[in-house]
């Protein structure tokens, strides 16, 4: 018996009065989640549910993204402009609108292929003494 036939037994059990939880060996938490769906009155309420959410947290639409892109490359275009997060949000609040996270925008350019790193050598002198 598949976990589907068995919530249908539990609320067919329930509707001719036997015992539920201990015949199927499940909770009393268990067997009311199935009630309060049954009562529900949907065809498939025995069937399990996406746990998935509706809408992701880090999701961003696809114009804000292009806005955020188009910034950087603006900003890139230019002599001595900097074109880090700080500058894209000031470029994004210059115009009136909202902006994301610091973290999206990282993510936002690093999948475009617009992060560089800068290495910056030193070269450092070794200082001997003479004793």
């Amino acid at each position: 018996m598949n976990e589907e036939e068995i919530r249908k037994a539990a609320i067919q059990r329930y509707l001719k009065g036997k015992l539920i939880y201990t015949d199927l060996e499940r909770s009393k938490k268990w067997f009311f989640k199935w009630l309060k769906r049954h009562q529900a009155g949907q065809d498939d309420w025995y069937k399990d549910q996406p746990r998935a959410p509706l809408l992701k947290p880090t999701q961003i639409e696809n114009t804000e993204r292009q806005r955020i892109i188009s910034i950087r490359k603006r900003l890139e275009s230019e002599s001595f402009a900097q074109v880090g997060v700080s500058a894209i949000k000031w470029e994004l609040s210059k115009l009136g609108l909202s902006f994301p996270s610091d973290r999206t925008i990282n993510r936002i350019l690093k999948t475009e292929g617009l992060v560089k790193k800068n290495f910056v050598y030193t070269q450092r002198s070794r200082i001997s003494i003479l004793h």
